[in-house]
């Protein structure tokens, strides 16, 4: 990215403008020194904004957000201008560079990575005690000064509470670090950033990701939204207990806020590493007097250039937390309201308890011999492998004040289906079906076992039981359990956010809750789904009968082969029935011929960006999402955590055709290689050239044409579901992260946030062909319209049938060209079992990619077990690759 310094030096006359910094989401990065007094400082530059107002406003939004934030451990702004379009940010250089690259050069002690969660708390109480949640909390995100202070910058999609508004507009953030409710596009918390600060703290404490290994979306999505990552028996008991609540699913069961996280890991700190441990921490922190006697004392353990700070905790606005313009956490009461453990105005009860006395740990964390936050052990009451155990998880229907998790955003639906407005609508607004508590009448839940609710006070905190609605109830082993409310389900030509829903287990019985909004994660993010619907499509919501595009070889049917590092997420059938297979783990494209023989075809093994120009097998990759051929030898890759979309061409060379390597959204009517993308991991090759790019993040849908020039195809970039039946560039998508393209030129797309599968027809309408919006598992033997789904990946078949791995629901599943959906492959069930028997009898471990050969055989990644699978045409399964 080029730009003009005179124009930077006539905005600014009052610095000389010096050396690049680097790139960010918004543009360049330059160094500058005041022209008088001489103050080194960063410019942060956004171009041209006329073609997208709400890019500037989310710029202006970090100034404004900067200049009313004052503490040590956050930015500071100087200046702000606008000048001929072009908007600038004066701020403070921070030349020790970012956490990432500190993790970069290797692993930190424990002190050091404590004391980075004590600077880091401090800044963020500051941030929500002035109503801002920062939203993107990650290593990025967090630099160093000259001097080695820690400070939190990039407040760029910052949310500013005020009245009502206590919802995120979008999903914005980075998927690797996303809690939960900012997944599903739901209210917000402190917590919410909380979750994602012990995200990075976790990484660097284990020394791995949070999860295991390096992710894709769909998966990583899945694991937020239902898998505890494993427990940290590396670092001592307190440290972990600390770390994994603040990583508990449920907003209610971590820390209420940052000063309570910053104390409780001081706390932590000093019960693990003895007194003066800070002293040996690698970075500088500033701290006040609570976190000073956490440490043991004003005087001891302190790191030199440590100084007191002004409590960040003491200027909340109005009403305290949980007052006018801050929103309360999870099982707090707003003013006025009453409820069980009702302390007060905007004070914290359940969810909110404020943690045991310092030096005691908290019960029901690692270390302790009890079961983690938010996650009840198998066989106990309300047990569930997501931990959504917490009111506002797992049932439709509004809940009474004090007691159930706030809606996500109010969206507009048909009037007949309008019910009451909730507590935190907006006047005119019309709320959705949503996960919360009981009904009214009913008594609240209560927080997880083994940390104090309602149902489990401690001394002095009123309280009682109440019903999970998910099996026993809470009031003992002996109470009834209580039916769940039934579910309201919102037609697609409205928006609404989609729910959680309770689905069958494993052998194991783990309760799997997974619910999908994006991400953007609008979370967000936010999960793979391979879309591609041929032949005769849904007459009910379309149109006319669609020409498939199936492969046009047999692929390999012989015994299992293995194939180094695995891990399957994407297959495609080239036209020599070559299996092509994207592998996460590893960041690599590999292949398996029609024979047997297994190759690679791009990627070293080692997640980067480099090789353009050169052989793809010395090229690096990080989150190959996809490979698709052109029918001409060409092979197309968006490597997502690259931004960028790659072309091998027939003799092996590498180059980049789309993306800046910049994530962001620009660059429409111009060249692709200038334009911006955000964790596109799918596309699809039409017959004519063109390239179809499903732009997660982004909410679009874009196309390449024949000749390199960039356009949005469909989608507004705002997240949503609406628009059936009008033209696609007027609909709302919830990330698409699929889309494949027919021969009759009928697109198909995938919706992560709706578990919708949605087609555009040659006429640029858009239709709804499987899917209800809900997310769960019914529907076989029915309309595919009717049946819902759970993180879907699809692909065409042959004679009008429509292919789907069921991701969230373990189950291959097929839509017939009369638009009848059936299961045939999967019992619902985690597992690995089932080769040499019927498809329908096996196990999988979320299924990620299916695709069928001219054959009629149905190839599997099975993701979870890194196996890809075959089902014969007969309906036996097989495995022939590991």
């Amino acid at each position: 990215m080029l730009i003009d310094r005179s124009l930077v030096e006539a905005a600014l006359p009052g610095y000389t403008v010096e050396g690049d910094l680097g790139k960010g989401g918004y543009g360049l990065v330059l160094a500058g020194q005041h022209r008088l007094i001489g103050r080194k400082v960063a410019i942060k530059i956004l171009l041209d904004t006329s073609d997208d107002p709400d890019l500037r406003a989310r710029f202006l939004s970090e100034a404004r957000v900067l200049a009313e934030l004052d503490h040590p451990h956050i930015v500071r702004i100087h200046d702000y201008v606008e000048h001929q379009g072009t908007c600038l940010l004066v701020m403070e250089l921070l030349s020790g560079g970012t956490l990432k690259q500190r993790m970069a050069t290797g692993k930190l002690s424990p002190e050091t990575i404590c004391a980075i969660g004590i600077a880091a708390s401090a800044a963020l109480a500051t941030a929500h005690s002035h109503g801002v949640l920062h939203r993107d909390v990650k290593p990025d995100n967090m630099m160093f000064d000259g001097a080695g202070l820690l400070k939190v910058t990039d407040f760029g999609i910052a949310k500013i509470f005020d009245g009502a508004e206590t919802t995120a507009s979008a999903i914005l953030g980075t998927p690797r670090y996303m809690a939960p409710e900012q997944i599903m596009g739901g209210r917000l918390f402190p917590s919410t950033d909380l979750y994602a600060l012990a995200g990075v703290l976790y990484e660097m404490l284990a020394d791995r990701p949070l999860f295991g290994r390096q992710m894709a979306v769909q998966p990583l999505t899945h694991h937020h939204l239902s898998v505890m990552p494993e427990p940290l028996t590396m670092v001592p008991a307190p440290i972990s207990a600390v770390i994994m609540r603040t990583l508990a699913k449920e907003p209610g069961a971590r820390f209420s806020d940052a000063s309570e996280l910053a104390q409780e890991l001081a706390a932590a700190g000093t019960r693990s590493f003895g007194p003066g441990w800070f002293a040996r921490s690698e970075v500088k922190v500033r701290v006040d007097d609570d976190i000073r006697a956490a440490l043991g004392g004003t005087g001891t353990g302190m790191h030199s250039g440590a100084a007191p700070t002004v409590r960040a905790s003491g200027n909340f606005p109005a009403g305290g937390p949980g007052g006018p313009g801050y929103p309360p956490g999870p099982g707090q009461q707003g003013p006025g309201q009453q409820g069980p453990g009702q302390q007060g105005p905007g004070q914290p009860v359940g969810g909110g308890y404020r943690g045991q006395p310092q030096g005691h740990p908290h019960p029901g964390y690692p270390g302790t011999g009890a079961q983690l936050p938010g996650m009840s052990r198998p066989g106990q009451p309300g047990y569930s492998q997501t931990g959504f155990n917490q009111p506002g998880y797992g049932q439709p229907g509004y809940g009474q004040p004090g007691g159930s998790t706030p809606h996500p955003r109010p969206l507009q639906g048909p009037p007949s289906t309008t019910p009451a407005p909730g507590p935190l609508t907006p006047p005119g607004s019309t709320p959705q079906p949503r996960p919360v508590g009981p009904p009214p009448g009913a008594t609240p839940q209560p927080a997880p076992l083994g940390r104090p609710g309602p149902t489990r006070p401690f001394p002095g905190q009123p309280g009682q039981g109440g019903s999970n609605f998910g099996g026993q109830g809470w009031g003992g082993a002996n109470a009834a359990p209580t039916q769940r409310p039934p579910v309201q389900h919102t037609p697609p030509g409205s928006q609404r956010p989609p729910g959680h829903r309770n689905q069958d287990s494993n052998d194991n019985s783990r309760t799997l809750i997974i619910a999908a909004v994006v991400f953007v994660l609008v979370v967000a993010l936010t999960v793979g789904l391979v879309v591609a619907l041929s032949g005769g499509g849904n007459k009910d919501h379309g149109g006319d009968e669609v020409r498939s595009s199936p492969a046009n070889a047999a692929a390999y049917s012989g015994a299992a082969v293995t194939v180094q590092g695995l891990s399957p997420y994407s297959l495609s059938i080239d036209d020599q029935g070559a299996l092509l297979i994207t592998s996460l783990a590893t960041d690599r494209l590999q292949k398996i011929s029609a024979t047997g023989s297994v190759s690679d075809l791009a990627g070293t093994g080692s997640g980067g960006f480099s090789g353009d120009g050169g052989p793809a097998t010395a090229a690096k990759l990080d989150g190959p999402g996809s490979a698709v051929t052109d029918g001409k030898g060409n092979i197309y890759i968006p490597d997502a955590r690259n931004y960028r979309i790659r072309k091998i061409a027939a003799d092996g060379t590498i180059s980049t055709i789309a993306g800046t390597g910049v994530a962001g959204y620009s660059g429409d009517g111009g060249p692709a290689t200038a334009a911006q993308l955000k964790s596109a991991e799918k596309l699809a090759v039409a017959p004519d050239g063109s390239i179809y790019i499903a732009d997660y993040e982004n909410h679009r849908i874009r196309k390449i044409s024949t000749d390199g020039i960039i356009t949005t195809i469909a989608g507004t970039g705002v997240d949503g579901y609406s628009g059936e039946g009008g033209p696609a560039t007027a609909a709302t998508l919830n990330g698409p992260n699929d889309v494949e393209v027919a021969s009759d030129g009928t697109l198909y797309i995938a919706n992560l946030g709706s578990d919708t599968i949605q087609k555009i027809n040659t006429d640029g309408t858009i239709h709804t062909v499987a899917g209800t919006g809900e997310q769960g598992y019914s529907g076989d033997g029915g309309p595919a319209t009717k049946a819902q789904l759970s993180i879907p990946s699809v692909s065409l078949g042959r004679n009008g049938t429509l292919y789907i791995a069921d991701y969230g629901n373990n189950r291959i599943r097929k839509v017939d060209a009369n638009g009848t959906i059936t299961t045939i492959a999967g019992t619902g069930s985690e597992g690995s079992s089932g080769d040499g028997g019927p498809a329908t009898e096996a196990k999988f471990t979320d299924p990620s990619s299916v695709v069928e050969d001219s054959t009629g055989a149905l190839y599997i990644a099975d993701s979870g077990n890194n196996r890809i699978r075959r089902i014969a045409p007969d309906g036996t399964i097989t495995t022939i690759a590991e």
